[in-house]
């Protein structure tokens, strides 16, 4: 009889299976060859066991000379039972010979009373049940189910314990495979595991592996056998770039090359699809994990030749180069007239090329797409958005009356998010496509500026009397605003020197969206955000001492401090006011000055002022153009509205005068007695030129109330500085004003709607239809019934009349009536509905972003869930969705199908 050799692993299961019985040792007899190259010695759960090989029964009866209870004796010998007699065997455990069956002793180690004919049917299947018993871990194979072990169940196993790969016995599926090739340790796991079994199990648990992958399976195989684990995810991101070759191309060629099989093309796309989910997984959670893929990808795309192609794909870093490159043509294209269209329209005509600007709003989404696009480490993306931004604010007319109120309305709603556009992308990119994009749109942009700082400064200069309806002049801004609001709630009251319109919307912006504690609020009759007039010229010993005095004044720090407290006073409040030096004096580890705090917390005290100086000091030493300017950025701020948030304070942020940019493209004007680098005295000088204003009046402290004011933003009188103040262009003398509350806001005050202008959120609408909207008839028979009956989707529409807006013919249908009737406790105005019905009708695709809602609709965007579903009541009949929100819950959506068939309308 043929007997086959011992292995150590079946040794091991026959003592475990000993031990199981409750044997601590003595002598086994395995049926095995009697060569035995393993090691003479070894233990066995801390039990001493010594292999001997016998080849005859006189061999057998030598080595049980030396047995002891305590240890056991292992004998390899060819004899059987009946050779070896009754004198040996009874020494033997068991009292017999053990054939060493590797199988029987897997089925042992997962517990199994069956075993899958698809593991022991095949010709290696020794080998495969001795890998299975060499890789068994320390504590054991998990259970078989229902007593089978099943190919799924043993091979799983080995996966999860050895490789890391899923859960014994649980489903794995491509996405599972192909995220644990991403896996640094993916390929030391596999060389351990190589290194303490048979590669008949390797390859079985390799093959069983790439089987989750479905299709893509033989590829994933030939890569996992070949010992190239850590490429099947990056050869799966270049895939969009060779599909996107002819075929039979090199690129082709070479992809089938290094995957080792052809596939066709659908199986392609699957892999591609599934390996960029995963990385947009790493990108977003293990940054590591996801450079070493991307760099791995980066170098097969090379290596492929399909580099021309990258622009296909979502996730690689040069796909998304290729995006912005396309995104920069369609921006220099879609400006390249501005000049000529400014020069015969002028400047507040539409200046970008409403037909390219799809172009432009189809580029961006695809690098919006991109997984790359929001990555903290991407500088381009958010600088190429400003770009489009400026295209959609250039492809808009601008035109409003010349008068100083509407022209400070137009830079606080319009031309302050223009600035701040700006600034974003003139801070510039190296990839040379989307730089000449920039570059051309930063040109159209200045044209139309230009002209409006040059309007703003002649209206500036001609008005005179009380300040612009809906404006304060900041001296009266503290009494008309912020002491009421004191009076009722106690208020922080934070001055940020310097901040001009622009970095106000980034600063507002950042503390509402990061820090959900705090809402804007407005009085409950506005709109828009508050905004007073700087004192004249522009500059801090003016502006900030008037503000804080509540009266014309000039000063410093004291002249400040005596002025608010004689203003507080009248008023019948405490304030304290801090500068600079005393907020820079917190003790080691703490945020804030403790007196600062303790003025805060103290509710008493009705008004607390901090001037911050961090924007104003950038003028002189940075880059206030090129700063991202969050609460973090604003040195303190983020502190105080901490502590403001404790202590119940509404904040109002405000600042004593705004500033414009140094970008290097201006002039210096050689000039006497001047009081800054945009100010000087309009007595014994020249006249102003075209970018100057000659200002007088009250309101002028300076140079004895007779002023010359720098208004182009590129002109200056002194040394060349990072940015100034002190002139009138808007940008300096248009004040932001925020106010701020922990919760609900403050008696006579309403949550404010979002303040971005609409090009500022989303893609602007195409031209508006030219054919007119149809209105149900006023007085048909229908109309008259309808007005009784219940509205349904299948009721017969009235007959149209020409008359009004699209939104307009739905509110006045009769089906709209009976809605409004049946839903008499809906708080949404028509106007309301209206003005949502408007945005929609005319956004792309019918779709608006939450805050674009929530700006048609004049709420909160906080409140855009309560307010939605009071429009729906209104228009969805019968349930019918006519307004919904996408799958994302976020995107509000009108079927106007639907909406025409249910009100009758046709739009």
């Amino acid at each position: 009889m043929t007997v086959p050799a011992a292995t150590l692993p079946v040794l091991r299961a026959l003592l475990d299976e000993a031990h199981r019985r409750r044997y601590r040792g003595g002598v086994l007899a395995v049926s095995a060859k009697p060569d035995w190259d393993g090691p003479a010695d070894f233990e066995h759960d801390g039990v001493p066991v010594r292999v001997v090989g016998c080849p005859s029964t006189l061999a057998v009866r030598e080595a049980l000379l030396d047995r002891a209870a305590d240890r056991w004796l292992i004998l390899l010998t060819d004899r059987d039972d009946s050779e070896l007699g009754l004198g040996i065997t009874a020494h033997l455990t068991w009292q017999r010979t053990r054939r060493p069956d590797p199988w029987a002793a897997v089925q042992d180690r997962f517990e199994a009373t069956r075993i899958d004919h698809r593991l022991v049917s095949r010709p290696d299947n020794r080998d495969l049940a001795l890998g299975l018993l060499s890789a068994t871990p320390s504590d054991g194979w998990p259970p078989a189910r229902a007593a089978l072990l099943t190919r799924d169940h043993a091979l799983s196993a080995v996966a999860a314990s050895r490789l890391g790969l899923g859960r014994a016995g649980e489903p794995l599926d491509f996405a599972s495979v192909l995220r644990w090739t991403t896996r640094d340790e993916a390929a030391n796991m596999l060389a351990g595991l190589r290194s303490i079994t048979v590669e008949a199990l390797v390859g079985e648990v390799l093959t069983w592996a790439a089987e989750r992958c479905g299709t893509t399976g033989p590829a994933v195989a030939a890569l996992l056998r070949g010992g190239r684990t850590g490429d099947v995810v990056p050869l799966g991101l270049v895939a969009r770039a060779v599909l996107a070759t002819p075929g039979g191309s090199g690129p082709r060629a070479l992809f089938g090359r290094e995957t080792g099989v052809q596939l066709p093309d659908h199986v392609v796309t699957a892999w591609a699809t599934e390996a960029e989910a995963v990385v947009r997984d790493l990108i977003s959670g293990d940054q590591e994990a996801a450079a070493r893929v991307l760099a791995r990808a980066e170098t097969l795309l090379d290596a492929l030749e399909a580099v021309a192609h990258a622009g296909e794909s979502n996730v690689l870093r040069r796909g998304l180069t290729a995006r912005l490159a396309e995104l920069g043509e369609a921006l220099r294209r879609c400006v390249a007239r501005s000049t000529s269209r400014a020069g015969t329209d002028g400047a507040d005509a539409v200046l970008a090329d409403v037909l390219v600007l799809p172009d432009v709003e189809r580029a961006r989404e695809r690098v919006e797409d991109h997984a790359l696009a929001r990555h903290a480490d991407e500088v381009r993306v958010p600088r190429a958005i400003a770009g489009v931004r400026l295209a959609r604010w250039l492809a808009q007319r601008s035109d409003v009356s010349g008068d100083l109120g509407a022209l400070t309305s137009r830079h606080r709603d319009d031309d302050a998010w223009a600035d701040r556009a700006i600034a974003a992308a003139w801070t510039g990119v190296d990839d040379e496509s989307l730089a000449q994009g920039l570059r051309a749109v930063l040109e159209a942009a200045r044209l139309r500026r230009d002209v409006h700082d040059r309007d703003f400064g002649r209206a500036l200069a001609k008005h005179s009397g009380s300040a612009p309806d809906g404006l304060y002049y900041l001296e009266d801004m503290l009494a008309a605003t912020v002491l009421p609001l004191a009076k009722d709630q106690p208020v922080l009251l934070v001055v940020a020197d310097g901040m001009s319109q622009a970095v106000a919307t980034e600063v507002v912006d950042d503390l509402v969206r990061r820090y959900d504690t705090w809402l804007e609020c407005l009085p409950e009759k506005n709109e828009r955000r508050l905004a007073a007039l700087a004192v004249l010229p522009s500059l801090t010993e003016v502006s900030r001492a008037s503000l804080l005095s509540g009266t014309l004044a000039v000063g410093q720090q004291n002249v400040e401090q005596r002025g608010l407290s004689a203003l507080a006073k009248s008023h019948g409040v405490r304030a304290e006011l801090f500068h600079k030096l005393t907020l820079d004096t917190s003790p080691d580890g703490y945020a804030l000055a403790l007196d600062v705090a303790a003025a805060i917390d103290n509710t008493d005290v009705a008004l607390v002022v901090c001037v911050l100086n961090t924007i104003d000091d950038s003028l002189d030493r940075s880059n206030p153009g090129g700063t991202a300017w969050t609460a973090d950025a604003v040195k303190h701020l983020r502190p105080l509205m901490e502590r403001a948030r404790r202590a119940g304070r509404l904040v109002v942020l405000t600042s004593d005068h705004g500033h414009v940019v140094e970008r290097r493209q201006g002039r210096q004007q050689a000039a006497a007695g001047t009081s800054s680098n945009r100010s000087r005295p309009a007595a014994g000088g020249p006249g102003p030129t075209d970018d100057e204003v000659r200002v007088s009046g009250p309101r002028v402290l300076l140079h004895d109330g007779n002023a010359i004011l720098a208004v182009n933003e590129r002109l200056r009188y002194g040394p060349l500085k990072a940015g100034y103040h002190g002139g009138a262009a808007p940008a300096e003398v248009v004040v932001p004003i925020s106010v701020l509350a922990p919760g609900e806001p403050p008696t006579g005050w309403r949550l404010a709607p979002p303040q971005s202008p609409s090009w500022w959120r989303s893609a602007q609408a195409p031209a508006p239809s030219t054919h007119p909207a149809a209105v149900p008839a006023a007085k048909s028979a229908r109309a008259v019934k309808d007005q009784q009956a219940v509205p349904t989707l299948f009721d017969t529409p009235d007959e149209p009349v020409v008359s009004g807006s699209r939104a307009e013919a739905v509110l006045v249908s009769a089906a709209y009536r009976d809605q409004r009737k049946r839903s008499a406790r809906v708080a949404i105005s028509d106007v309301q509905v209206r003005r949502l019905l408007d945005a929609l009708l005319e956004a792309p695709a019918h779709r608006l972003d939450p805050e674009s809602a929530a700006a048609a609709l004049g709420v909160a965007t906080v409140q855009l869930g309560g307010a939605l579903p009071q429009v729906q009541r209104l228009l969805n009949v019968e349930q019918y969705p006519v307004l919904s929100r996408d799958p994302d819950g976020a995107t509000v959506v009108l079927d106007v199908d639907l909406l025409g068939d249910q009100f009758g309308v046709r739009l």
